[in-house]
């Protein structure tokens, strides 16, 4: 316990005094190889489902991301407000509602998380009607969903865990229980998917199923170290029972969060409907693609969360210019690295693809989706990093407004007239997509211009109260 409090203390001092592209990645590269771990849930189901089921289990996991990612986004708000409410107390070193805030968010986001799995459920056929999904893959991706929608309480969990973590500074922890949860999944997915030795074959199931397993135990491993785990933030159970004005407080900052990024995956509904359109080859190229461009959004992603938490303590430090540089720095280290990323796709996109799928129907595609769509991630990463900032501060409404420009005022309607009206077809389609990414980056920087995030919603008169913090 003392190495582990030694060097979370150690790294909240760093996020209030050191070097600040250093401590991004000090504090994001554990983030990074837990998002790595993430992606190889859905890399590992693409890989064995490609081989063994073909495009058509590729495409009904394709299909079924978008549905999944509207519900998941729910606990992504809530996952903000944590972030935000637990770094800023720890800037002003208020170790009470540090805890208060850790527990409250848990218990918001655990029953969230029952009424997204139960209406997941029921809703899953009838998103997967709108979308026009072939009947083969419909069948796929509705069992897919369904199995998917019963991890989503243990999802919610780890989630709520990593979020609160992150805000304190220890982006360790998370990352190894999420290492333990995929190594299961791993394990579990070609067992599951292919039927070996004296397991059934259930191919798209059982990529979904070992999801569910996987998360089971990263979810139980998070309980245990958030109550009795020998680390630097430990929560009682006093701190789970809800009190009105805490509520508030989370759901204030939460639910705008939630409600943009809910919006946001709903506009991906209409985009899957419109890729679908094309037919299965298409759909498995552009879910191959996706994941390939996000293998590198996981370091962005990374750099960003990191700088959310650098960014909410130093503002409840009451140290505004270093949150500026906080944000200038994590704009610049992104775009730097996602230029020369969308370059190398550009240049192996067909060895990239031929690594998931063998089909060359799927492989033709790929340039075509890299030249119009893989090139605009720049835009992306540039705007991630200034809706971190929002975050960081709480200020959820300002990201949830720019969220439903990128996605309803530019990437639908492009997308829409470039494939449709202009009759561009699927290279339209994926031109939309990146032309939005770059206009929304071009916004969010005139939005960070105007100084709006650097206030928290956090009341800087509390008291410091120095409850023990195990």
């Amino acid at each position: 316990m003392s190495n582990h409090y030694t060097s979370t203390k150690r790294m909240q001092r760093l996020i209030l005094k050191g070097p600040i592209v250093k401590t991004l990645f000090l504090l994001g590269l554990p983030l990074m190889l837990t998002n790595v771990f993430q992606m190889c849930y859905s890399l590992a189901d693409t890989y064995w489902l490609g081989q063994y089921v073909g495009e058509v289990g590729v495409a009904a996991t394709t299909l079924a991301w978008p549905l999944v990612f509207f519900f998941v986004s729910f606990a992504g708000g809530m996952a903000v407000a944590g972030t935000s409410l637990v770094s800023q107390y720890t800037g002003m070193k208020n170790k009470r509602e540090v805890k208060r805030s850790a527990g409250q968010v848990l218990v918001i986001m655990s029953l969230i998380a029952i009424s997204v799995s139960i209406l997941g459920i029921l809703l899953a056929d009838l998103v997967l009607d709108f979308m026009g999904a072939q009947p083969e893959v419909f069948e796929n991706s509705s069992v897919y969903i369904k199995i998917i929608f019963i991890s989503m309480p243990f999802m919610f969990v780890i989630q709520s865990f990593a979020a609160v973590m992150r805000g304190w500074g220890d982006t360790k922890t998370p990352m190894l229980i999420s290492a333990v949860s995929v190594v299961i999944n791993l394990i579990l997915d070609p067992f599951l998917i292919i039927g070996i030795g004296p397991f059934p074959e259930l191919g798209v199931a059982g990529a979904a199923i070992a999801t569910v397993i996987s998360r089971a135990v990263g979810a139980a491993i998070c309980i245990y170290v958030l109550f009795w785990g020998r680390q630097s933030l430990r929560i009682a159970f006093k701190h789970l029972k809800l009190q009105k004005e805490k509520v508030k407080q989370i759901l204030r900052v939460g639910l705008p969060a939630s409600a943009g990024q809910s919006m946001v995956a709903l506009g991906f509904v209409f985009i899957m409907s419109f890729v679908a359109y094309y037919g299965t080859d298409v759909l498995a190229a552009h879910g191959v693609g996706t994941r390939v461009i996000n293998i590198v959004f996981i370091i962005t992603m990374g750099l960003a969360m990191a700088s959310t938490a650098m960014i909410g303590q130093n503002l409840g430090a009451n140290k505004i210019k270093r949150a500026e540089r906080i944000l200038n720095r994590t704009i610049l280290v992104a775009a730097v690295f996602l230029i020369a990323c969308s370059t190398f796709f550009y240049i192996f996109n067909e060895q990239l693809y031929s690594i998931f799928i063998p089909d060359r129907d799927v492989i033709a595609y790929s340039n075509t989706f890299m030249i119009t769509f893989g090139i605009s991630i720049i835009g992306f990463g540039i705007f991630n990093s200034v809706q971190a900032a929002y975050r960081a501060s709480g200020r959820t409404i300002p990201s949830m407004i720019m969220g439903l420009i990128r996605l309803w005022g530019l990437r639908v309607p492009l997308a829409y007239l470039f494939g449709f009206v202009l009759g561009w077809g699927i290279g339209g389609i994926w031109l939309g997509l990146g032309v939005s990414n770059f206009a929304s980056a071009v916004i969010a920087l005139a939005w960070a211009a105007t100084g709006s995030w650097k206030s928290g919603v956090v009341e800087k008169k509390v008291p410091d109260i120095r409850e023990p913090l195990a």
